[in-house]
């Protein structure tokens, strides 16, 4: 930390500017000078004198170019910020100042936000800002916005460049004034989540305005306004991720609630009749949940300044507790409250879509014996697949493993493995191959090719659209069959009559005797939703198809969708970090985006089809 801003200061700053280099700066009692790349804009807090505001100052830490400071700093600001100003002004043509304060403790009459412009000069600008803060919106609170004149911010003692100077150096000088609501008035408390919510929504709100600033009057056109945001990541960052990271790695949670004993608890149940619900066993439990939920609030995420980043550790946080809670209620009845949170339940809407696909398709009829592909032909094939993408990105370090303690096929960890007992009809190889290696493992890989890891373990909830993505590339190779179509319906509701209080030995019975399902295939889908205590993730398939059908109707492209392991309204947020340089392009293309043949299969999508349409 430097003890004052002096001139020699001053030129360092401005000649690492002219470089092109970041600048990272203390500044005298705890002040920060931060620019992430030269930019033709900087915004500016003044700490009250005597009296710091530090929970408006971090409003400031969500942007690439910010200075913090104190009122009686004011005397040695001035030549930092017209040098920082002048430079950039003459990099790009016009620069641009926001200075962010918070109205007085009396607020009483005090708009939500009071912005401070030019009279006369940059309507448009002004009008932008006005627009854009208007259109924040907070529970219980009225959004009013009121703009003044920027006078106050020309005149001493609070001046940091004269009138005269901006406009020969085309620079422009703007306020924001915010009513402190996020405060306690009597005591000071800060409302924490308040104070996040307003944050992440100002900070929107002000890029957009520099946006339009920029594209109108500077040399400097950002693709996106969310371009604008921090392109270098702080070390803390980082150390979270790979904390969350680390803990999510300590177990295998699909693997933990799935049955050991599947082929002796089928034989048992068989043996009974079909009148006693079958006992399960279950993995021994690798970890101690409790030492691993201590682990994981003593992650400080609180120090992640950027908004986003931060939303996105919370929310993985979150998950991480519930998943947490699940494996110490496994078999017991508080399992499927948590899997209800975890996986949410089924809505009128999608039980009506899988009862219309069980009275579209009745049952199936054999007329033939079904061809079952051996098990090591199906390990092959899979591995020339694997092959295929490997082509594309070497890194990709994946297998398959065959194993007598699992049913079908489960992808963990980035590995496919098969049960030893798997009958998979070889009409059906090539789409299963596609949902797993082609959706699950390309998905892992190519968000372990982003230096964010959360984007290969998963942001919480991307089940939904995984499977809703694997389930459609089943379609595009034409290997969706109506049998496999009914089983994704039976599951969607079977699992609405567990979240009704229906037992095991009933949901087997209904999806025999009402839905015409044979007895091993009634089984399959009733141990799927039972185990562990009731799953609701198996109503995830049709409501990911579901939803994923409509995101691509509305012209929404399937590609960035593959960049990880996402739920589909993280796209705004990938699409974001893409645009600030954090996350990189995709590196594997799964073999449906480069086959021409599929193309038209993938234009009948962007025109609009329905979970109907795929029958």
């Amino acid at each position: 930390m430097i003890e004052s801003i002096t001139d020699s200061f001053v030129k360092k700053v401005t000649r690492s500017l002219k470089r092109g280099k970041q600048v990272h700066r203390r500044l005298p009692d705890g002040g920060l000078l931060y620019i992430d790349r030269p930019l033709p804009f900087l915004l500016l807090f003044r700490h009250p004198a005597g009296q710091p505001d530090h929970a408006t100052a971090d409003f400031l830490k969500a942007y690439a170019a910010y200075i913090i400071s104190h009122e009686e700093r004011t005397e040695e600001l001035r030549p930092l910020v017209q040098g920082i100003a002048r430079t950039m002004a003459d990099t790009f043509g016009a620069f641009m100042i926001i200075e962010l304060m918070a109205a007085p403790a009396d607020t009483s009459g005090v708009p939500l936000f009071k912005v401070l412009g030019p009279e006369e000069q940059l309507p448009t600008t002004t009008q932008t800002i006005q627009r854009e803060l208007q259109s924040i919106k907070l529970p219980g609170i009225l959004t009013s916005v009121e703009i003044v004149s920027n006078a106050p911010l020309l005149q001493e003692p609070h001046c940091l460049m004269p009138e005269e100077d901006l406009k020969k150096s085309g620079i422009l000088m703007l306020g924001l004034q915010l009513k402190p609501i996020y405060k306690n008035a009597a005591t000071g408390k800060i409302y924490p989540l308040l104070l996040r919510t307003l944050r992440a929504r100002v900070a929107n709100a002000l890029k957009k305005t520099v946006f339009d600033f920029m594209s109108v009057q500077t040399t400097h056109h950002p693709v996106h306004f969310q371009a604008l945001g921090r392109q270098s990541v702080n070390r803390v960052v980082w150390r979270i991720d790979r904390q969350l990271t680390s803990i999510s790695d300590q177990f295998r949670f699909l693997l933990l609630v799935t049955p050991v004993n599947n082929n002796e608890a089928w034989a048992e149940f068989r043996k009974a009749k079909y009148k006693k619900p079958p006992t399960f066993h279950y993995r021994l439990m690798p970890i101690d949940a409790d030492q691993l939920k201590r682990k994981l609030y003593n992650i400080p995420i609180e120090k992640v300044d950027d908004p986003t980043l931060g939303f996105l550790f919370r929310d993985k946080r979150h998950e991480l507790d519930k998943m947490l809670t699940m494996l110490s209620d496994r078999n017991t009845p508080d399992f499927l409250y948590s899997s209800m949170q975890l996986y949410g339940t089924v809505d009128d809407q999608l039980l009506k879509v899988a009862e219309g696909i069980l009275a579209a398709i009745p049952e199936p009829t054999r007329s033939e014996e079904i061809d079952i592909i051996p098990v090591p032909e199906f390990v092959a094939q899979a591995e020339r697949e694997l092959a295929f993408l490997r082509e594309q990105y070497p890194a990709l370090d994946s297998g398959v493993d065959v194993r007598d303690d699992i049913v079908g096929l489960i992808v963990s960890k980035g590995r496919l493995n098969v049960g030893t007992d798997a009958k998979i009809p070889r009409h059906r190889a090539e789409a299963l191959i596609q949902h797993e290696v082609g959706t699950h493992i390309l998905t892992y890989f190519n968000g372990k090719a982003q230096p964010l890891q959360q984007l290969y373990v998963g942001s919480p909830g991307y089940e939904e659209l995984q499977e809703g993505l694997a389930v459609l590339s089943e379609w595009l190779v034409g290997g969706l069959d109506q049998d496999r179509m009914r089983i994704l319906a039976a599951r969607v509701v079977a699992v609405h009559h567990l979240t009704k209080g229906c037992s095991f030995t009933d949901n087997f019975c209904r999806l025999r005797d009402e839905y015409r399902f044979d007895d091993e295939t009634a089984w399959n889908v009733a141990m799927r939703v039972h185990r562990g205590g009731g799953l609701t993730k198996d109503a995830v398939y049709l409501r990911g198809l579901v939803h994923l059908l409509s995101y691509l109707k509305e012209g929404n492209e399937l590609e960035p969708l593959l960049i990880g392991k996402i739920r589909q309204d993280y796209i705004p947020i990938v699409q974001e970090l893409i645009y600030r340089n954090v996350l990189r392009p995709m590196p594997i293309k799964p073999r449906y985006l480069l086959d021409p043949l599929l193309k038209p299969k993938l234009e009948q999508l962007k025109a609009g089809i329905s979970v109907f349409n795929l029958l």
